[in-house]
């Protein structure tokens, strides 16, 4: 019996253990060499998604619900990468052409829909503003801001920070412009939310804050 007990205390043990650790660096989130910069004063933390990404489109939920619960120091903000691949180019477009329009609330979980529910798969921008359109959105005015200067700018600031962070799939999330993570890493999305919120109490809180993105960062509603 004795045996039997001091086994059955040594398992409880093992499990509590498990249930308490903390994540680690370099193998649940990397440590940047270089922080990165920014022109915010709140906490950052990053998404790096692709509308084609059918992890991003799981996710979107789950990260909606998280950020909706997330202090009011906190800023999420969503940077699409493309890996330099036309489609996803494309979409990247798509999403700062409606960052630009300030419609985003409109669109950004509309284009995920339509992709990995409906079987829209776009090659143009023209694709992009029948489905805008459809939202609600003006034809003209997303036509006209695909080929601006403004969202050729954001396009290759969202490339520079991806190489930066250092970017090597999706979703991708970044605290605090110093720490990195994703859902291989933590060991699932729900296991790399629990390790942003520990970078967030543990890490960031005890440096006394901190934020990051680059030169200009575009948040998501």
């Amino acid at each position: 019996m004795r045996i039997l007990a001091s086994a059955f205390a040594s398992i409880l043990l093992a499990l509590s253990t498990v249930a308490t650790a903390q994540p680690e660096a370099g193998k649940d989130y990397r440590v940047l060499s270089e922080p990165q910069p920014s022109d915010t004063e709140k906490t950052t933390v990053i998404e790096f998604f692709s509308y084609s990404c059918p992890h991003c489109h799981s996710l979107l939920p789950i990260i909606q619900d998280w950020a909706n619960g997330a202090s009011d120091s906190v800023e999420v903000l969503h940077v699409p990468v493309t890996f330099g691949r036309d489609s996803w180019k494309l979409l990247a477009r798509a999403y700062y052409v409606a960052k630009t329009l300030e419609v985003t609330d409109k669109t950004h979980g509309a284009v995920f829909e339509a992709i990995h529910a409906k079987g829209f798969r776009p090659s143009s921008p023209a694709d992009i503003a029948d489905l805008y359109t459809d939202l609600g959105v003006d034809r003209d005015a997303v036509m006209d801001a695909f080929d601006s200067f403004v969202v050729d700018m954001k396009v290759k600031r969202g490339e520079k920070m991806v190489r930066r962070y250092g970017v090597q799939r999706t979703p991708t999330m970044a605290v605090a412009g110093r720490y990195v993570t994703d859902p291989t890493s933590a060991g699932g999305q729900e296991a790399m939310l629990n390790v942003v919120d520990y970078l967030l109490a543990e890490k960031v809180g005890a440096e006394g804050g901190g934020s990051a993105g680059g030169a200009e960062t575009d948040s998501e509603g």
